[in-house]
């Protein structure tokens, strides 16, 4: 079952909404704020992310997580202690992308890497078994 919504709700009224319905939503008219609230309704599940990268404006499918502040193989972000401000200035949100391969100097292999999401570019998130489409 698809619906489209305005974003007039808040993100948690919509969230509660499609999760009963058990549909993929459409939204339009959503802001960087408001994307930025229906991915931190992820928590430290893993959802994914469609967005249209910045540098070279192909799209991008991620999955992540939010709330890894001691991940086992990569480094944490640089500039932590301004990246909040960085972050909302930028309209971007640094998540932990959880498929990222990461080879070490012994030549193992590892998932994991903090990414930037450029939250005005996000075409489609998926969290907790609920697609949001999201339209300009």
């Amino acid at each position: 079952m698809k619906a489209t919504i305005e974003v007039e709700k808040t993100v948690n009224q919509i969230h509660n909404t499609a999760k009963e319905l058990n549909s993929s939503v459409t939204l339009t008219k959503a802001t960087p704020s408001e994307i930025r609230d229906l991915m931190r309704k992820a928590g430290t599940k893993i959802a994914s992310v469609h967005f249209i990268k910045r540098s070279d404006n192909k799209l991008r499918k991620m999955c992540y997580r939010l709330g890894v502040t001691n991940p086992k193989h990569s480094t944490s972000p640089k500039g932590k202690s301004k990246r909040k401000e960085i972050n909302l200035k930028n309209k971007q949100m640094t998540v932990y992308d959880v498929n990222k391969v990461i080879r070490n100097k012994d030549g193992e292999t590892t998932r994991g890497a903090y990414r930037t999401v450029p939250l005005e570019n996000v075409k489609r998130v998926c969290v907790d078994g609920v697609t949001y489409q999201i339209t300009k």
